[in-house]
């Protein structure tokens, strides 16, 4: 299996999350999906390795890329390399995994679902709204979320569509359980070729 040996439960989990991307690509046969494939499992290492500025690339994504992201009651639209860029760096402002993923590949691009994870205190969460002690306590928030990736026929993004599924649910870290952001730029990098 991919991944360095990760002992954190979080870390664990967004390595299973890799390695489905990863599994799914090596069992495929067509070579279109294959590539759409390669280019989703490299997105992800790069994003979730603090490479994201690398995604934004001919190679990789369409000259105008589009984006559409549903986080709670309002859709936003990101469209365009500028407005794009903008979004991955909000996004990147907080430390997040995934976990639960399945993905299923097509012509047209990627469907998946899987558990949106953000890991902040208890004072920020409480400060937007839930109903926990505004403290310094970390906590996982978790977000089932559906994506809709569409690519090119060159294996190009096009487009991501995001949407969160229902509101948040809570687990509280308990001390010593936080990974570092180096461990998760780790396991993400061990799944790039490059």
């Amino acid at each position: 299996m991919k991944g360095h040996d990760v002992v954190n439960r979080y870390l664990r989990a967004f390595r299973d999350c890799l390695q489905v991307i990863s599994d799914a690509r090596e069992g495929e046969r067509d070579a279109h999906r294959q590539a759409i494939l390669d280019n989703f499992l490299r997105h992800a290492g790069l994003e979730f390795s603090g490479q994201d500025k690398k995604i934004l690339t001919p190679e990789m994504t369409v000259e105008e890329p589009i984006y559409h992201v549903k986080w709670g009651p309002s859709l936003a639209a990101y469209e365009g390399m500028d407005a794009v860029q903008g979004y991955y760096d909000a996004v990147n402002e907080v430390v997040s995994t995934f976990q639960d993923h399945i993905c299923w590949v097509n012509d047209w691009g990627v469907a998946s679902y899987s558990t949106f994870v953000r890991f902040t205190t208890g004072r920020v969460l409480a400060a937007e709204g839930a109903d926990l002690a505004a403290d310094d306590q970390m906590y996982a928030q978790l977000l089932p979320m559906a994506m809709f990736w569409r690519y090119d026929e060159r294996a190009r993004l096009i487009g991501e569509d995001v949407y969160m599924l229902t509101a948040p649910s809570y687990e509280r870290i308990p001390d010593g359980e936080m990974f570092e952001v180096a461990e998760l730029h780790a396991v993400a990098r061990s799944f790039l070729k490059d």
